[in-house]
């Protein structure tokens, strides 16, 4: 099977923890696993919102939040999601990806993982991707990310309830800005993949291009699922960072040694598909100098670039 890692050892499906679940309940096809900020903070709306988010696609997605920071397990039972504890930490104090890269495959049982922001609302077009993807037969391995749109979200929304739910997508339809294939929130992928990847820095830069190079490195399909999943980004200031957006994803520290963990930035490479989801199914993406949506997302790079510099 491919793998973007060649040293990756396969899990032992025995050890994974088994779901609670009654014979008579579905099983989730996939797990979303989250390393969500302290709670108790100014962030505290911004990620209750993603996490119902995602608890309300049962049955097919599972939710699992990763980490021992305050109020996480505690928001984790409220919810009604799972949490793990027992993530690593670098010299900083920043979560490792690596860490919570087993933790999600040693606690979930699911066909699929799927590693999420944890400021982003996802809604029942991300279940239906999945399904179309479960049943396309191009191939048996793949990561899927797609574009984010940034949202100004100043409300507690209940997801239970459909008309809110309606008005924040006519929202995000209407106000909503969509933002450049680099800034990648979600991967999609095959639990078979990515079981050992390097010590990563959690939300500084270079990692997330890596993802995508490294799958393409080892011929695993990368697919762009922008045309059928609305990611809806809530914006947020980064005044939790002791660094700016250029010092976190850049010319801080933990952005260097996330590059040079990832073989360089991989900025083109890591952010670029050769599949892409349409509500047909699946189609070939065109080599980049000449594929309509690269030079599409080039505008919107330039002004990522451009945010990044500023603020």
């Amino acid at each position: 099977m491919l793998n973007p890692n060649p040293q990756t050892a396969f899990p032992n499906e025995s050890s994974a923890k088994a779901h609670e679940l009654s014979a008579s309940q579905p099983l989730p096809k996939i797990t979303i696993f989250a390393l969500p900020k302290p709670f108790g903070e100014k962030t505290d709306l911004i990620q209750r919102n993603a996490i119902q988010s995602w608890a309300c696609l049962k049955p097919d997605v599972d939710v699992l939040l990763l980490g021992d920071e305050p109020g996480i397990k505690e928001t984790a039972q409220e919810l009604g999601v799972r949490h793990a504890s027992g993530l690593r930490c670098n010299d900083h104090g920043t979560p490792l990806l690596d860490s919570a890269f087993q933790l999600a495959h040693q606690e979930s049982t699911t066909n699929y993982l799927a590693y999420c922001n944890c400021d982003v609302i996802l809604t029942k077009d991300f279940c239906e991707s999945i399904h179309q993807l479960d049943n396309e037969a191009h191939f048996c391995q793949f990561i899927a990310f797609g574009q984010r749109t940034d949202l100004n979200v100043d409300r507690a929304i209940d997801f239970e309830q459909s008309i809110q739910v309606e008005r924040l997508l006519d929202e995000c339809q209407s106000k909503g800005v969509r933002s450049s294939n680099a800034c990648k929130e979600y991967f999609i992928f095959n639990r078979q993949l990515y079981q050992d990847i390097p010590p990563f820095a959690v939300g500084r830069g270079n990692w997330d291009n890596w993802m995508i190079h490294s799958a393409k490195q080892n011929n695993v399909p990368v697919i762009n699922l922008s045309n059928t999943v609305t990611a809806i980004h809530q914006s947020h200031d980064y005044s939790h960072a002791s660094l700016n957006r250029w010092g976190c994803y850049v010319s801080g520290a933990e952005a260097k040694e996330n590059r040079r963990l990832g073989g360089g930035s991989h900025i083109i490479s890591g952010s670029t598909a050769n599949w892409k989801m349409t509500r047909d199914g699946l189609k070939k993406e065109l080599p980049k100098l000449i594929s309509p949506s690269f030079w599409a997302d080039a505008p919107r790079f330039a002004r990522l670039v451009f945010d990044l510099l500023v603020r």
